[in-house]
C-alpha cells in the first residue's frame, strides 16, 4: 500500500534532522585540555664559587694571643698596610689567632684554604725554612689543626727568610668541625721569633693556587768576630776595669767581664778575630749584654754605645736607641740580651778595615759582654753544587799528614774516579781537595757533603769511624768539625766497604771566610785504606 505523499516528506525531514547528529556521534572524540596544575617557581642558580679573601687585616681584625706569643697588628703587609704579627722570645711552640671579621664563615664551597706568611726567624741554618701549623674553630668551639707538611694537605714550601711565602691546605682534611660556621683560625710556629700573616683566603677547586717567587729565599750568615775564650781579646778604655769571667757566659767558656766601682761613663771594647775584619758585607753587628746594674728605678734598663774603629784610627760610635740602629731592647738586670746595630749606620769609618769594637755604659757597676758577631744576608741556594769530583787533571788533592794519594778508577762513588788515600801504619792521617772553582762562595749554602768509602776494620770487625772535616780559607784559616759533633748536624759513621754520605753544617765552622774557602781536608785516625767523591755545597 503506497504511504501518503505528506508522510513521505515527514520521514525525509526527520531522517534529515537525525543524520548531523549520527554523523556527530560516531566522528573521533578529541581529548579534553587538562586544567594546569600551580608549580614552584625555579630554583636560582648558584653561582659558582671565586677566590674569596676573608681577612686582610686591613680594618675589623681581633687578633688575640692563644699560646706563648703576643698577637697584634703588623706594619709588614703581603697586600695593604696590615697583617697579623706574632711575636715570641722565649719557648717551643707559639700560637697568635684571629677573629674573622665577617663573622661565622661558610667553608663548604670552598676546597682551599691559602694564607701569605713572612718569617724573620734564623733557627734552621740562618734560612728560616719552617712549616706553620693551621687551626680552624667553628661556632660550637670545636677546633682542629694541620700543618703545612701534614699529609693530605697538599704539597708547601716552607717559609724563606724576610720573604712572603703563600701556602695552602685542602679544606677536606679539616675534618671534626662545621666548616658552614668557621668563627676563628690561629697559625703556631715551633721557634720563637717575629712572624707575619696575611691574606687569608679561600680558593674553589678551579682556581689556581699563589705561587711562591723563584730561588730559595734569603738565608743569614753569621761571623763570631769575637767569642772571649783567650786573654789578648780585649782592652780597657775609660773607668774600665776588664777581665775574662767563666762564671758568667753566653756561649762557650768565658766572657768579658767590665767592673767599675764609681763614676759616670765606661768604656771598653774587643778585638775582632781576624783582625782587621771587613764588615762591608755585612748587615748587622750583634753582641750579648748581662748587665747586673739597678739603677733605673730598681731595674738596669739600658742603652749601650758601639764604637767601631779601622785601621787608620777612625772611628764613630752608634747608641743601640739610635734611629738608625734599629729596633734594640734594654738592658735587663741579670739576664742575656742581644743588641744589634745597623752597620749602614757607620758611614765615617772604613768599614771594609775594623780594627776595635768598643762598648759605653753610662753606670758604674759590672756588665758581662760576649759572642760579638756580623750578620749578613745572601740569596740562599737552591740546588747543590759539585766542588769536587776528582773528574778533571790538574791538581786536586793534596796530603797532609801520614797520607799516599792517588786517583782510583775501580772504586768509585759516580763517574769515573775518585780520591784513593792509603797509609800503612801510625795514628791520625790528614789529606784535602782543592775546591773547583776556587776561592768558593759557599755563603749561600747550608752544609758541605762529602761520600767516603772505608775499608778498615779495627773497630771490632767493622770500620765504624768519624771523619774530621777542615775548611780552609785564603787568609788560612782552619776551622775542623768532627762528623759527630753535635753543631755538625746528625751524621752515620763509616761501614766496612760501602759508600758512606756525611755533611757538616757550615753554620759550625766559626771563624772562617765562607765566601773564600780555598779546600777541604779531612782526618782519620786509622791508617788503612779509604776513598773520597762527589765533595758538595748542598742548600
Amino acid at each position: 500500500m503506497k504511504q501518503p505523499v505528506a508522510f513521505i516528506l515527514w520521514r525525509l525531514a526527520s531522517w534529515l534532522v537525525a543524520l548531523p547528529l549520527l554523523l556527530a556521534a560516531c566522528a573521533p572524540q578529541a581529548t579534553p585540555t587538562p586544567t594546569p596544575e600551580p608549580t614552584s617557581p625555579p630554583e636560582p642558580t648558584v653561582p659558582p664559587a671565586v677566590p674569596t679573601v676573608i681577612q686582610d687585616f686591613e680594618s675589623g681584625a681581633q687578633p688575640y694571643d692563644a699560646y706563648n706569643a703576643k698577637a697584634s697588628i703588623g706594619d709588614v703587609a703581603y697586600s695593604g698596610k696590615a697583617s697579623l704579627k706574632s711575636e715570641s722570645t722565649e719557648g717551643e711552640w707559639h700560637t697568635v689567632g684571629v677573629n674573622l671579621s665577617s663573622g661565622p664563615v661558610d667553608l663548604t664551597p670552598y676546597n682551599r684554604l691559602c694564607f701569605w706568611v713572612y718569617d724573620t726567624t734564623t733557627h734552621n741554618n740562618g734560612m728560616a725554612a719552617n712549616t706553620v701549623g693551621v687551626r680552624l674553630i667553628d661556632a660550637n668551639g670545636n677546633q682542629v689543626e694541620r700543618w703545612t707538611d701534614n699529609e693530605g694537605v697538599g704539597a708547601n714550601v716552607k717559609t724563606r727568610l724576610n720573604e712572603w711565602v703563600p701556602m695552602c691546605l685542602n679544606l677536606i682534611t679539616f675534618t671534626g668541625i662545621d666548616q658552614s660556621k668557621v668563627e676563628k683560625i690561629e697559625f703556631t710556629m715551633y721557634w720563637p721569633g717575629v712572624y707575619y700573616f696575611d691574606d687569608i683566603t679561600l680558593l674553589p677547586a678551579s682556581a689556581e693556587a699563589p705561587k711562591p717567587g723563584t730561588g730559595a729565599g734569603n738565608k743569614v750568615f753569621v761571623v763570631t768576630l769575637q767569642g772571649f775564650e783567650q786573654e789578648d781579646t780585649y782592652y780597657s778604655d775609660y773607668q774600665a776595669e776588664v777581665s775574662l769571667s767563666n762564671e758568667v757566659v753566653h756561649s762557650g767558656n768565658s766572657s768579658l767581664k767590665m767592673f767599675y766601682e764609681s763614676g759616670e761613663w765606661h768604656a771598653f771594647g774587643g778585638y775582632p778575630n781576624p783582625k782587621p775584619v771587613d764588615l762591608s758585607k755585612f748587615d748587622k753587628l750583634c753582641f750579648w749584654i748581662y748587665d747586673t746594674t739597678t739603677n733605673n728605678d730598681g731595674k738596669a734598663d739600658n742603652t749601650v754605645g758601639v764604637r767601631l774603629f779601622d785601621s787608620s784610627g777612625a772611628n764613630q760610635e752608634i747608641w743601640t736607641d739610635h734611629e738608625l740602629a734599629g729596633q734594640n731592647p734594654k738592658t735587663v738586670t741579670n739576664q742575656w740580651v742581644q743588641m744589634c746595630i745597623n752597620l749602614a749606620a757607620y758611614t765615617d769609618i772604613n768599614l771594609t778595615q775594623i780594627e776595635k769594637i768598643q762598648f759605653a755604659v753610662y753606670w758604674a757597676g759590672t756588665y758581662y759582654v760576649d759572642d760579638i758577631q756580623a750578620y749578613g744576608t745572601v740569596e740562599a741556594a737552591s740546588e747543590p753544587i759539585v766542588v769536587q769530583d776528582f773528574e778533571s787533571e790538574g791538581e786536586n788533592f793534596y796530603s797532609d799528614y801520614q797520607a799516599e794519594l792517588s786517583i782510583s778508577t775501580e772504586v768509585v762513588h759516580s763517574g769515573k774516579a775518585a780520591l784513593k788515600m792509603f797509609y800503612e801504619s801510625g795514628e791520625w792521617h790528614a789529606f784535602g781537595a782543592f775546591f773547583n772553582p776556587r776561592p768558593f762562595n759557599a755563603l749561600p749554602y747550608s752544609k758541605v757533603c762529602f761520600w767516603i768509602m772505608d775499608t778498615t776494620t779495627n773497630n771490632n770487625g767493622k770500620a765504624d769511624n768519624t771523619v774530621g772535616v777542615r775548611l780552609i780559607d785564603s787568609s788560612g784559616r782552619n776551622p775542623e768539625v768532627w762528623t759527630d759533633h753535635a753543631a755538625a748536624g746528625e751524621n752515620p759513621k763509616t761501614v766496612t766497604n760501602e759508600w758512606v754520605k756525611m755533611c757538616i753544617n757550615l753554620n759550625a765552622y766559626e771563624g772562617v771566610d765562607l765566601s773564600q774557602l780555598e779546600k777541604i781536608q779531612f782526618a782519620l785516625y786509622w791508617a788503612g785504606t779509604y776513598y773520597v767523591d762527589d765533595i758538595t755545597f748542598e742548600p
